[in-house]
């Protein structure tokens, strides 16, 4: 049987318990936008964030098509924390040597993969962005024939996807691309054909998870009242294109984009 590695980077978060952690998350995603094209697989959580890591040898053979990293609360431009050391240097050799799976990561991991590459990692200057963004697809993106929906004949240039975070990535690898924008965060993702697709937001996340995150952290003091506001009303007015995206993780992870 196939296997997905899914490096889980945080534990189970209070105002997310009833959908589980981020691994948890993740499986529940990938199980809904599979089609009858994507293998059956195996899904294999490693708890990076417990220093918990495959050797590099394992990922080469044992059948595994792709890589998942989650999200996280810890900080990707962290160089203190060893594990996150330890995964960067991981990823180093993933993504510059032959013969790996290819990766994909949200929030957290979209970041990871950012500062492996040497990409500058740090705080918005436009502030925390939460609920339901509208994401606008870039014209790279539409032409590498990324998040196109068949029943339309025009490019799909504009998507939602639930947000969660204060730190953005600042630039672009050499060789990969930007994927979307939304107003509070130009760099929303990363691709690179057969080796990476990378999300800011996070697919895994319903609507109702987006929401409960917002209330907490007004609850914490992270976000006003009036962003809590917002927050529920994007959730209110808006769609959630997650799953969809989820369909493009899938497309990777069968080489096919």
């Amino acid at each position: 049987m196939k296997r997905i590695a899914i490096f889980n980077a945080d534990e189970e978060k209070e105002p997310l318990r009833q959908w589980g952690d981020f691994a948890d998350m993740a499986i529940t995603m990938l199980e809904a936008s599979r089609d009858s094209s994507a293998p059956e697989v195996e899904y294999k959580v490693f708890q990076v964030y417990k220093d918990e890591f495959p050797t590099l040898e394992e990922l080469k053979d044992n059948g595994y098509i792709g890589l998942y990293i989650t999200g996280s609360d810890y900080d990707a431009h962290d160089l203190e924390t060893q594990w996150i050391n330890k995964l960067r240097q991981f990823l180093r050799v993933m993504l510059h040597e032959p013969g790996y799976p290819p990766l994909t990561g949200v929030c957290f991991g979209h970041q990871i993969i950012a500062t492996t590459m040497g990409c500058k990692v740090a705080p918005n200057p436009a502030g925390h962005e939460g609920g339901i963004a509208h994401l606008v697809v870039t014209g790279s993106a539409v032409e590498a024939g990324l998040f196109q929906k068949p029943e339309f004949d025009a490019p799909t240039k504009e998507l939602y996807l639930s947000e969660l975070h204060n730190d953005i990535v600042h630039e672009v690898p050499e060789g990969y691309i930007n994927i979307a924008s939304s107003e509070k965060c130009p760099i929303q993702g990363l691709y690179k054909k057969g080796l990476a697709l990378t999300f800011q937001g996070h697919p895994e996340f319903i609507t109702e998870a987006a929401i409960k995150c917002g209330e907490s952290n007004y609850k914490n003091g992270v976000i006003t009242s009036q962003e809590l506001a917002e927050i529920k009303k994007t959730g209110e007015l808006h769609g959630n294109d997650g799953v969809f995206f989820a369909e493009y993780i899938w497309k990777l992870f069968k080489r096919e984009i």
